[in-house]
């Protein structure tokens, strides 16, 4: 029979969490800390940010990681010129650009670019390594924000061309809504099951005055 390894001292093989539910427990960690919590200290005022979360997810899904935050700080500088009463929860929109980032910007843009051969009818034959090993190389790049705007947009488009950017269409336009649509629905809940625990808080202790009121009856009596 194949040896085992122990476990660590002070601990039984029981509870020897498995490294693979630590990197899964680890992982949701991060995303409910990056992108849940932001959404839920914003519930006091749901629809600036549920527009937050749409317009990272606009910019986040475009094929412009490493770019995407200084974008949405100049969007934001803009509005408040523009159309100051028009308003969005800035660091909920800085947080939603998080899911496309250097990791996962790869296999989105290879995402991308199929969709967009596909609208064009081009021919979609492209190994995905090929693909990942090229944008690896350009975001690897360290630059400013004026020279990344550059080197980021202009490697890309000039290696892929123009299907990347048509194929991210879809998908930006899907998620804004999408982003927009679950934030109020998640906000909604989120305040309907606040409420919840209020009253159960308020009902819990007006049994406890009750209580406390009964027992001081019947000593008087």
């Amino acid at each position: 029979m194949a040896e085992t390894e122990p476990p660590p001292p002070g601990k039984s093989e029981t509870e020897v969490e498995p490294p693979k539910n630590k990197r899964l427990t680890g992982l949701a960690r991060l995303l409910q800390y990056r992108l849940v919590i932001p959404i839920a200290r914003g519930r006091h005022n749901g629809v600036p940010t549920a527009r937050g979360t749409a317009i990272g997810l606009a910019f986040g899904l475009t094929p412009t990681v490493g770019i995407q935050m200084p974008m949405i700080l100049v969007f934001w500088a803009a509005l408040k010129w523009l159309k100051p009463k028009w308003k969005f929860n800035l660091l909920v929109a800085l947080a939603w650009t998080w899911p496309t980032n250097v990791l996962t910007a790869p296999a989105y843009y290879y995402l991308c670019l199929i969709t967009g051969r596909l609208m064009m009818g081009d021919s979609i034959e492209l190994g995905f390594d090929v693909f990942q090993e090229h944008v690896e190389s350009v975001l690897e790049k360290d630059a400013g924000f004026v020279e990344s705007l550059w080197v980021y947009t202009h490697e890309i488009f000039r290696v892929w061309g123009v299907p990347l950017f048509i194929g991210s269409i879809p998908w930006a336009v899907g998620g804004t809504w999408a982003g927009y649509y679950l934030t109020l629905k998640f906000l909604a809940k989120l305040r309907e099951r606040q409420r919840r625990q209020m009253l159960a808080r308020h009902a819990r202790r007006a049994r406890k005055r009750a209580a406390k009121e009964r027992a001081r009856l019947a000593q008087t009596e």
